[in-house]
């Protein structure tokens, strides 16, 4: 656990991506094996999630691009704005980042997705890799790519407070780090236009 934590906040940005991809793939598959084994069948598919109730019936492209794009980016803002925090090497940006994670892989495992999209298919996960996978690696490359950005540091996890380590000019992203926001919001784009480009 230790070397995890390590890797997801080491200095070298391409580490850190490559850590927290491998995660992702852990925590993805972990949740999806628990949802099949434990939990029923579509059991997921009533929880009031906050992304699906922005959308309505009847809506146009540039409308569903439009919401699906801003909420993509809201999260990208949380992932961000929590990386202004770290205990030990772990900056609080993985936290809502995994939550996600694992909530998809639930949603996966039990088949829960609304629109007959069924992840038991083939044609189920190649919407997967077209829209959720592009998704989630615009949020793992903004969330490594802020790493640096931590502000507030804690050495342990329960009882101590959070100390400034640093003011808010005195952070700094790299030409690389910048790049991975930059290719972080191109995903996103393309995962919209991918998600709603059968709507007329």
């Amino acid at each position: 656990m230790n070397r995890i934590q390590s890797g997801l906040g080491h200095d070298n940005p391409w580490l850190r991506l490559g850590y927290a991809f491998l995660c992702y793939f852990a925590v993805l598959a972990l949740a999806y094996v628990f949802g099949i084994l434990v939990l029923p069948e579509g059991i997921m598919r009533e929880l009031p999630i906050p992304a699906f109730t922005i959308f309505e019936e009847g809506e146009s492209f540039f409308s569903l691009f439009g919401k699906t794009i801003g909420y993509n980016v809201l999260v990208l803002v949380m992932i961000i704005g929590t990386n202004h925090f770290r205990v030990q090497r772990l900056t609080f940006g993985y936290l809502p980042l995994y939550a996600n994670t694992a909530m998809m892989g639930l949603f996966a495992g039990t088949n829960s997705f609304s629109g007959g999209v069924s992840a038991y298919t083939l044609e189920g996960w190649l919407l997967f890799l077209q829209v959720g996978m592009l998704e989630f690696s615009a949020y793992i490359l903004a969330c490594a790519a802020t790493v640096p950005l931590a502000m507030f540091h804690a050495d342990r996890w329960r009882g101590e407070q959070f100390r400034r380590i640093r003011g808010l000019r005195e952070v700094r992203l790299s030409k690389q780090e910048f790049v991975f926001l930059l290719v972080a919001l191109v995903l996103l784009v393309v995962a919209a236009v991918n998600e709603w480009k059968g709507v007329g």
